[in-house]
């Protein structure tokens, strides 16, 4: 399966829900923020959103301060 993900193309052995791809890329999930083909994905549906062939995937890691 191919994705990209923050515009860098991305090949997965297997479908994966959001939640498995972020696992897979060791990300912290405090202050993270999903969206696949334009549309935010809320964090309680990661673990049931599937990542499709082909998805756009932008990760955002949210920072606060001034």
């Amino acid at each position: 399966m191919h994705i990209m993900l923050n515009d860098t193309p991305l090949q997965l052995a297997t479908n994966c829900t959001v939640a498995e791809l972020v696992q897979q890329q060791q990300l912290k999930t405090e202050g993270l923020a999903v969206a696949i083909d334009n549309v935010v994905i809320a964090k309680q549906h990661w673990g049931k959103h599937q990542v499709q062939n082909n998805a756009q995937v932008q990760l955002f890691q949210i920072v606060t301060g001034g």
